[in-house]
């Protein structure tokens, strides 16, 4: 972990890792975090991912994200984000969406709108959850300008989940693969 900072290696290398159930105990401030899985149980290209206690960091995000050109900055806390990825819908969170369209076929999974929604439906996020809670961890820091944190880990860290800003053939595999599901189910909704 030569020349990273300090907050990418305490994502890089997590001294404690939390189940899913517990991100209510992240605190209410600005951050980072990082999404850990139990390697084998996504379909993802092999690459030296970060490795700690029997689970491969594969996601990273921030709380709030970047300020808009204007410089204002969302209220998003560590707190309020990381429930939507562990919880909530593929609607309120990119993850659950690219989690969601990798084990389609496994969870029986079918993106549709759902109360005016794009998401897994109320079965289909069920059964997400779960899968997310068995198979998942996450960790976080606190940071004042997690955005550079994350900039940093985006460009130097095999994180085959977070697709934005990348080129490799997995990454526009994964991007077509979400288009399509997100199109399917707009089609299918407009047709109903």
């Amino acid at each position: 972990m030569h020349d990273f900072s300090v907050p990418a290696v305490q994502i890089l290398q997590p001294r404690l890792i939390h189940m899913p159930a517990d991100v209510n105990k992240a605190p209410s401030k600005k951050g980072v975090y990082g999404w850990l899985f139990v390697p084998g149980t996504l379909p993802v290209p092999d690459a030296p991912y970060a490795h700690t206690d029997g689970f491969d960091l594969l996601y990273v995000g921030i709380a709030p994200k970047r300020p808009g050109t204007n410089g204002k900055e969302s209220a998003s806390r560590l707190r309020s984000r990381l429930p939507a990825h562990s919880k909530k819908d593929a609607s309120r969170s990119t993850l659950r969406l690219t989690l969601g369209v990798l084990l389609a076929e496994e969870l029986n999974l079918s993106l549709g709108i759902h109360k005016g929604r794009l998401n897994w439906g109320v079965d289909g996020e069920a059964r997400l959850t779960g899968w997310i809670n068995t198979n998942a961890r996450v960790a976080w820091v606190e940071n004042q300008t997690p955005w550079v944190v994350e900039d940093e880990l985006l460009e130097r860290a095999s994180l085959p989940l977070n697709i934005d800003r990348r080129t490799d053939a997995f990454s526009q595999e994964l991007k077509d693969r979400r288009d399509k599901a997100r199109r399917a189910a707009r089609n299918a909704f407009a047709n109903f």
